[in-house]
């Protein structure tokens, strides 16, 4: 595909305009709105959903143009444009990156478009987005939809990946997982596994895992891949996610769920039930419950992706940080208590951690970027899709002192900086003893033992005079 009009686009800048952007913000939210009941039986024929599903993914789409939009103001991009004519800094300039290319993942393919075409069209930047031709009916409508919405020489569809000279031009969101390219990556493939301690509210995190596993079809990154629970609490949170699951399943009359999928048998159960290290707990036609009982099982090392929910067995904190994941986790849940939940979190790496709760909204759409921020208000950061153009007019607090230890017409200001470098830096303010180190603490403690133990020879020693002196008197 010829993307000449949208790299002509690009060095003009008309992107940078905000009223060019607010206009395009309109002109997306109409299209999408227009065609509403028609994007929402495109998911629901494609993802096999229930109908609340569907329009959560709708309304959290919507939100992300509405947050975005909101977050776009004419007078203050001015009071920003004019700050070095007002012999002000411009620390915080930026601007569009300039071409954005988005490769969207399958799973809520609506939110997953939606969220980062809204932040790189709030950013200022010509989108390409990727939507291969495939039998879903949701790529094709939402190719007709954006395209007949948006300025076609900012905005194109492509079916098929530009070649590596124009992909290396582009600032790239990835969503179905990429080791080789750089940009905006989420790790689709890491694996997100959750704690259950014996200090949790056992009946809550079962609720809540449930909840995360058999949600949108069990294919979200954030779904758990793995539980592991304490060994004293095992009985009762299997027994309560029995319990959960079974509601969780059952439509309002208490019959089972029907969509799209339900009738297709799991392929992983299916393998589950030749494995001689796991055993299945619970299940239905597509989905199940099972315990993984050798910690060697491959089944602890996949990424699942099918409405099946695996539990092992761990016998403390230390042994569920101990267990080799290999990677870098997209997120790990901690259900314990606080204390317990900090150790836990500490010391796993994984690139979020949520503490007893689980992030439902964070179940619709793509996995945060790889080293990027959390953000609490949409899944994509505006600044995220911009570069920094800073523009200076006062000279630093550094260049001042660089210019006055270079200069040699004043050295008595260059002494004094010379002096100040090479003072002791401030003290700590801690007493001496205050704080008892790792190595002090063992030596304190074996010093008392040995001093307990002598302490209990000596009078040992002559509670045993004593008797002997006075029997022999």
């Amino acid at each position: 595909m010829d993307f000449s009009r949208i790299q002509t686009a690009n060095i003009d800048g008309r992107t940078q305009n905000t009223r060019y952007r607010q206009a395009q913000f309109h002109r997306l939210q109409s299209a999408l709105v227009e065609h509403i009941a028609d994007i929402q039986d495109a998911i629901r024929a494609d993802s096999g959903h229930t109908q609340q599903e569907v329009r959560a993914e709708v309304v959290l789409a919507l939100q992300e143009i509405r947050t975005h939009y909101g977050a776009l103001s004419l007078s203050k991009d001015l009071e920003v444009e004019y700050q070095i004519a007002q012999e002000k800094d411009n620390l915080g300039g930026a601007r569009g990156a300039g071409i954005v290319y988005i490769a969207p993942c399958l799973h809520t393919l609506f939110f997953s478009v939606v969220s980062a075409l809204a932040a790189a069209l709030a950013a200022g930047n010509c989108i390409v987005l990727e939507l291969p031709q495939t039998t879903m009916t949701l790529p094709g409508l939402l190719r007709q939809i954006l395209t007949d919405a948006l300025d076609r020489d900012t905005f194109a569809v492509t079916t098929q990946r530009p070649d590596a000279s124009f992909l290396s031009k582009a600032l790239l969101v990835i969503q179905n997982d990429s080791e080789t390219l750089n940009g905006l990556i989420s790790p689709a493939t890491a694996r997100t596994v959750a704690i259950v301690d014996r200090t949790s509210n056992v009946s809550d995190a079962a609720q809540a895992l449930v909840t995360a596993r058999f949600a949108l079809g069990g294919r979200s990154p954030y779904s758990p891949d793995v539980v592991l629970v304490n060994e004293f609490v095992m009985k009762p949170f299997v027994e309560a996610v029995i319990q959960h699951a079974s509601k969780y399943l059952a439509g309002e009359n208490g019959e089972a769920r029907q969509t799209t999928g339900s009738s297709r048998r799991s392929a992983l159960l299916d393998s589950i039930q030749k494995e001689r290290n796991a055993r299945v707990l619970v299940s239905g036609t597509n989905w199940g419950v099972v315990e993984v009982q050798d910690r060697k099982s491959s089944l602890l090392q996949k990424k699942i992706d099918e409405k099946v929910l695996l539990v092992h067995s761990v016998t403390s904190l230390d042994d569920a940080i101990d267990i080799n994941f290999n990677q870098t986790l997209a997120a790990t849940y901690a259900f314990a208590a606080p204390g317990s939940a900090k150790y836990l979190t500490q010391f796993i790496d994984a690139n979020i951690s949520w503490v007893n709760h689980v992030p439902v909204h964070m179940l619709i759409g793509p996995a945060i970027p790889r080293e990027k921020s959390y953000n609490a208000s949409t899944r994509y950061a505006t600044a995220q899709f911009q570069v920094p153009r800073p523009q200076l007019i006062t000279a630093s607090a550094a260049a001042v002192v660089t210019q006055t230890i270079l200069s040699s017409a004043n050295t008595i200001k260059s002494d004094a900086l010379w002096r100040e470098s090479i003072a002791p830096l401030p003290s700590t303010n801690q007493r001496p003893g205050h704080k008892i180190g790792f190595f002090e603490q063992g030596l304190i403690t074996g010093g008392l033992i040995t001093l307990g133990s002598l302490i209990a020879t000596v009078s040992t020693l002559g509670y045993y005079t004593w008797v002997f002196v006075r029997t022999r008197g």
